[in-house]
């Protein structure tokens, strides 16, 4: 993607081993295998077995909070036709009961074909490392939305301590990463509920949140969403936005004249265009961004400059 510019001018700590290791190697390597003892069957916690559907509860912490209902019906014809080739993961509850750590769609798609028992390896283990394998179970799938994963994230923070650096180490994830994540909790609801809607990207948001101020980030990110802006031009402007004067000396009716010429200049052109002020009185940038020649071209005609085209 090409940029037309026209500018105008005024004359941490180490972290510390988990027990249970780093948590970034699979699912059957987390848990060292131990007997256990349940109402449905004696089993070694490397077995697996048959156990009734109805006596397993979802799990609160469970990172993802969306389950698309196609994707579900789809997985459900197939465990009807084919059975659950993978099982799912459970730890033991008091009364012959079990919650789920890992394997919510295979358990929801089981019900929907209507099995009355699934396969399952049952586990021994505490509250944090079952929030642990459910987050890596997600994670090593890429499984999660943005938000689900910030959520998941600070759910294990807030429950259990720790740093994000201790955290990182024990999902084998970069501490940058999950600190970007975390960021996006802090946007205001309506641009959240922007990346739910994947009106915007984990790299839109990303740049979105480096701003500090929420009416900004609100409108930058409406902006992103009404105009399909790339994440480089969103970059670009938060840049520049955040050399901008602060919100007390910018009006908020002179953001949203600036909105507005900037969608009159779009419309007119039929391209991407954005305004963007500058520090100084009466002077900016407008730029205009360009995919291919013929954009190209019709940008050169828009600024009386088709003699120069051939």
């Amino acid at each position: 993607m090409g940029v037309f510019h026209v500018e105008t001018r005024k004359q941490e700590p180490t972290a510390s081993t988990s027990p249970v290791g780093r948590l970034g190697r699979g699912l059957g390597a987390l848990i060292p295998a131990k007997k256990i003892s349940t109402a449905t069957q004696p089993a070694p916690a490397s077995a697996v077995s048959q156990i009734p559907i109805d006596a397993i509860r979802p799990n609160p912490n469970q990172p993802r909070r969306e389950f698309d209902d196609s994707a579900l019906a789809e997985l459900s014809n197939s465990i009807r036709i084919n059975g659950v080739l993978q099982p799912i993961v459970v730890r033991p509850l008091p009364e012959g009961r079990f919650e789920l750590v890992a394997g919510e769609r295979r358990w929801r798609a089981s019900q929907r074909a209507g099995l009355r028992t699934i396969p399952a390896t049952i586990r021994e283990m505490s509250d944090p490392q079952s929030l642990e394998i459910a987050l890596i179970e997600n994670l090593q799938r890429q499984d999660l939305g943005p938000l689900e994963r910030a959520e998941g994230y600070q759910r294990y923070l807030d429950q259990y301590g720790g740093t994000t650096e201790q955290l990182a180490v024990r999902l084998s994830e970069s501490r940058t990463s999950i600190i970007n994540y975390l960021r996006l909790l802090k946007l205001p609801q309506e641009v959240r509920t922007m990346i739910s809607g994947q009106q915007i990207s984990m790299g839109h948001a990303r740049a979105i949140a480096g701003l500090s101020d929420p009416e900004r980030q609100l409108a930058i990110a409406k902006m992103t969403a009404r105009r399909s802006l790339s994440v480089r031009q969103v970059e670009a402007m938060c840049r520049e936005s955040s050399s901008e004067p602060s919100p007390a000396r910018t009006p908020t009716g002179a953001v949203r004249h600036m909105e507005s010429v900037a969608d009159q200049l779009s419309r007119g052109i039929g391209l991407p265009v954005q305004v963007i002020t500058g520090k100084g009185k009466n002077s900016g940038r407008v730029i205009v961004s360009y995919k291919s020649i013929e954009d190209f071209d019709r940008i050169a005609r828009a600024f009386g400059a088709d003699s120069l085209i051939g």
